[in-house]
């Protein structure tokens, strides 16, 4: 007879992750998300009550779980539909990216922008995704937030994070491919576009590669900046006087975005640098806006 303690099945379900390539203290994370996801455990039952019998019904579908996570490597937050971005909970599933710590430098260099201005603003949140950018901006200051994105699914996930996270009545969701359906004006452009160039496809984890949506990872030109040069033309129109946009970037792609910032007429660039020491965030003003 099976032993069907959390202590054996906790165990058991790390090293069938072990097997699969994940790290020993990453299957041991990701174990436990699983157990309380399916069993409701925190960590603190999963370590003081080691020998308690699990349910034979729940076993089967944690298993079920754990083999997907192992033979088709879907993310554990898509398993759960389920991430973490702030410190707050997401709804994520794979219509959308999965939200990522570096995306959060962004977010708080946006926050710093809207305290030092001190006044309502007009913001905007362009390719939202799952709506973390948006929903946590407005979470975390006064100010009303329109997000888009051309993907419909997408804004549909989005709207979900706007109700968990309470921010309904303050984040505006509109379908639209870059600025081209939008006609105001704003003071903070921001977003994480696609920046990827497809031709390094394979050099990704497989996770990432064959599940997140191309759409949002992913585009056609060999340095990843085309999505750039469309934002950074559209914004020039689209941007108050002395108003900011506010970009993740890929890494190595700094100089030219920089560049093409500048030949756009926009100042004060500010190139911020991520947990590893790598360029992730421009923010530059527009002292020009064209009209």
């Amino acid at each position: 007879m099976p032993d069907n303690s959390i202590k054996n099945t906790r165990q058991d379900a790390a090293f069938e992750l072990q097997k699969s390539g994940v790290s020993d203290t990453e299957a041991y994370i990701e174990a436990d998300i699983l157990m309380e996801y399916v069993f409701g455990l925190k960590k603190k039952d999963v370590i003081s009550r080691p020998n308690l019998i699990l349910s034979g019904s729940k076993i089967k579908n944690f298993n079920l779980l754990v083999q997907k996570r192992v033979q088709e490597k879907i993310p554990i937050q898509y398993l759960t539909n389920i991430a973490y971005f702030m410190g707050y909970e997401f709804y994520v599933n794979e219509n959308v990216l999965i939200p990522r710590p570096e995306t959060e430098i962004l977010v708080e260099r946006v926050l710093d922008l809207i305290k030092k201005q001190n006044k309502e603003l007009k913001i905007i949140d362009i390719g939202t995704g799952s709506g973390c950018i948006a929903c946590m901006l407005a979470k975390l200051s006064d100010q009303k937030i329109l997000a888009t994105d051309i993907s419909k699914q997408a804004l549909g996930v989005a709207k979900i994070n706007a109700k968990i996270l309470e921010v309904t009545d303050k984040v505006e969701f509109i379908q639209s491919d870059i600025l081209e359906s939008i006609e105001e004006k704003f003071d903070i452009i921001v977003s994480n576009p696609p920046y990827i160039p497809i031709q390094d496809r394979e050099s990704l984890q497989f996770e990432v590669s064959e599940h997140e949506p191309h759409l949002a990872l992913f585009v056609d030109d060999e340095k990843g900046i085309s999505f750039y040069q469309k934002l950074i033309e559209q914004a020039k129109s689209r941007l108050n006087f002395n108003g900011y946009l506010a970009v993740e970037i890929g890494i190595s792609q700094s100089t030219y975005i920089k560049e093409l910032l500048e030949s756009a007429g926009y100042a004060d660039i500010n190139i911020i640098k991520d947990y590893s020491n790598i360029d992730r965030v421009i923010i530059a003003r527009i002292s020009c806006p064209e009209f």
